[in-house]
């Protein structure tokens, strides 16, 4: 097949058909306009099709940005809401634990100050039987003396 198109098409209808056209013939001012009404439609597609790529672009890195600036407020306040109940439930154990401890401290106390009384208690009761012992002496002393 040759460089024109022309050429081609009149041999393509003269093996199919048997019927020689020339240039001249009235059918192939069709079969041009229609090549050219072709390339136009063409090449307005593809310029459509070129626009619509660069809307469809547009509105994709659009919406990946609001995506993205959405997903951040979302774990910002993610972050927020749990930081938040973190610190209520670390305040709320805080007081728990110092409560308790607190607790144990007082019975502790408690338990050492009783602990204390009654060693003072005996504490006195052993200064009495040894003053009481002593006294029992000094009379024994006075009274077997010659």
């Amino acid at each position: 097949m040759g460089d024109d198109p022309t050429d081609d098409l009149l041999k393509e209808i003269a093996s199919k058909h048997g019927v020689a056209l020339g240039r001249e013939d009235p059918l192939l001012i069709v079969q041009t306009m229609h090549a050219r009404l072709l390339a136009e439609s063409r090449s307005a597609q593809q310029a459509m099709l070129d626009d619509y790529r660069t809307t469809l672009e547009g509105l994709l890195e659009r919406w990946s940005a609001e995506t993205k600036a959405k997903a951040e407020r979302i774990v910002t306040a993610s972050l927020t809401a749990t930081t938040e109940t973190m610190k209520a439930q670390m305040a709320t154990h805080t007081t728990t634990v110092a409560s308790a401890i607190r607790q144990e401290v007082t019975e502790v106390l408690e338990t050492t100050e009783t602990r204390m009384r009654r060693a003072q208690t005996i504490g006195y009761l052993n200064l009495l039987a040894a003053l009481v012992t002593c006294v029992a002496a000094v009379v024994v002393y006075w009274t077997l003396r010659p």
